[in-house]
């Protein structure tokens, strides 16, 4: 049986130790400032692309990975004869997932690509149920089946506080954001079946933990294995979130982490998020 190598984008929230433990390869986007290249994602940690967002006027974007590049690492990666299955984020934040296929439609390897259907964190789920079912002799149509029960068990949910990374990315619209800006209103977005959801919004602490005392009622009578934390900004938020969770999940793995550079572009400074697994 050939091997099969996995690759996922830089959004994916994994640590130096599984990366290595896996031999899983990460896409590294460019960071385009004022349309002149700055740098690239896997080059710059989160805590400094912050920094970078909150100091300039003209906000960092994330570029795209062309089709060519792409297509060089699987070719490379399969030049032994192994397949590969490649991961991405979904193509609602992203346009990597379609240069993929691209990719993968020129490459001289056996490529399998994937649409996550969800943000950073829940991409992580999938890749690294992939990489075990890997190390565990698995082939790619017994992973693929796999994948998608993960997608199904994710819940995904963000608040933002402000507003203009989702006016600009048309999350919400112009109107609705230049109101919800002299209002001092903050946004309860769900992300689910691969689409924006915008749930609840109000002045921004009051409508939030009203939001949450509500969501916690559901998620009492679920059977959640994992969650993550994720904030663009100060990790207060976090903290109080998790402290919310953790009494009402005390057995439940919970990570606080910083944003990468490609959730900050798109949901903007001071944003919270909330992703967990049900078993």
């Amino acid at each position: 049986m050939n091997q099969i190598k996995l690759v996922t984008d830089s959004a994916a929230h994994l640590s130096k130790a599984d990366l290595q433990a896996y031999g899983i390869s990460v896409l590294n986007p460019p960071i385009v400032m004022d349309g002149k290249l700055f740098g690239y994602v896997n080059k710059i940690s989160s805590e400094k692309f912050l920094q970078l967002f909150d100091q300039c006027s003209n906000k960092p974007v994330i570029g795209d990975i062309s089709v060519g590049e792409i297509t060089r690492l699987y070719n490379e990666l399969g030049a032994d004869g192994s397949q590969i299955l490649s991961i991405h984020l979904s193509d609602k934040l992203s346009n990597t997932y379609a240069n993929a296929r691209t990719a993968a439609s020129k490459s001289t390897s056996q490529v399998t690509v994937v649409n996550s259907q969800v943000t950073a964190a829940g991409l992580s789920y999938q890749v690294l149920e992939a990489a075990k079912l890997i190390a565990a002799g698995k082939s790619i149509p017994e992973i693929l089946p796999q994948l998608a029960k993960i997608r199904n068990r994710t819940r995904i949910f963000f608040s933002v506080r402000n507003n203009q990374q989702i006016v600009n990315n048309r999350i919400i619209g112009k109107l609705r954001g230049f109101l919800g800006k002299h209002a001092n209103t903050a946004y309860m977005i769900k992300f689910g079946d691969n689409d924006f959801d915008l749930v609840a919004h109000g002045s921004k602490d009051e409508s939030l933990n009203d939001f949450w005392r509500t969501q916690m009622q559901v998620m009492h009578d679920e059977c959640i294995v994992k969650l993550t934390i994720l904030h663009s900004g100060t990790n207060a938020r976090a903290q109080f979130l998790r402290e919310m969770l953790n009494d009402e999940f005390p057995f439940v793995p919970i990570s606080i982490v910083p944003t990468n550079p490609e959730m900050t572009t798109f949901i903007g400074r001071e944003s919270t998020g909330v992703t967990y697994l049900l078993g």
